[in-house]
């Protein structure tokens, strides 16, 4: 089968993909072109393949992807807009970093935002869901000590299928903006950590998650992932650990 110009950029999924960038993750076939080369930049930045900091170059982008620089604008534009990017004029676009009293800024809202959540999940909730948070609990237990791209990635899909249960769009785009705004601190502070014990607290915060699913509880599912939100704070304001 042929392959198309994106995925050339990243290798066959089994194989060696043809990037530095090896841990790039497939961006979903049913996306435009833009939205997908705009998907997988922000995973980048998201699991620090790019890093905080770091200067992001139009022309080598372009060059990447195959496209003239005027997409590589617009998509660096909406990444500008979310917080992710910043434009320094002489310099470049540059990654942007977070301080803690911003992260914890964040963090409140996303408390406030997931405690209203519950009426607005579709309701009934649906099973296939539980299933999901299921496999993502299993990738999260059978990561390697550290692999710390490995664990974004995870972290990633894990929310993005837990967000798509939440039907109001706008409220959706809230949650994930803020996640994505945040999700890149979790590699900074994670070798830090006891790595057991973070696996161990994220895998009973997602085995309540399912137990609110199968409970059909919208209102639970919502307090259940504001209140994980809740336990990182604590840490944050001693300043031993920043995650998403």
């Amino acid at each position: 089968m042929k392959k198309t110009r994106m995925q050339k950029s990243w290798g066959d999924r089994s194989g060696t993909p043809k990037t530095a960038h090896a841990g790039d993750k497939s961006p979903p076939e049913t996306l435009s072109r833009a939205d997908q080369i705009y998907w997988t930049v922000r995973n980048r930045i998201c699991t620090n393949r790019f890093m905080p900091g770091e200067i992001i170059r139009e022309e080598e982008l372009a060059n990447e992807f195959e496209v003239s620089r005027s997409p590589i604008r617009r998509v660096l534009a909406k990444l500008e807009h979310e917080g992710l990017v910043e434009v320094r004029h002489g310099v470049g676009t540059r990654v942007t970093e977070l301080d803690r009293e911003a992260l914890t800024s964040i963090y409140n809202i996303r408390m406030m935002l997931w405690a209203q959540t519950g009426p607005y999940f579709a309701n009934p909730l649906p099973q296939e869901l539980g299933d999901q948070l299921q496999g993502h609990l299993e990738a999260f237990r059978s990561l390697p000590p550290l692999d710390l791209h490995g664990f974004a990635d995870v972290n990633i899909a894990y929310y993005l299928d837990l967000t798509a249960t939440v039907e109001n769009a706008c409220m959706r785009e809230m949650h994930r903006n803020l996640f994505f705004s945040t999700s890149r601190m979790w590699l900074i502070k994670l070798p830090l950590l006891d790595w057991d014990v973070t696996i161990g607290s994220i895998s009973a915060e997602i085995e309540d998650k399912i137990l609110a699913v199968r409970n059909n509880d919208p209102t639970g599912l919502g307090y259940v992932a504001r209140n994980a939100i809740a336990n990182n704070l604590v840490p944050l304001a001693r300043g031993d650990r920043e995650d998403g």
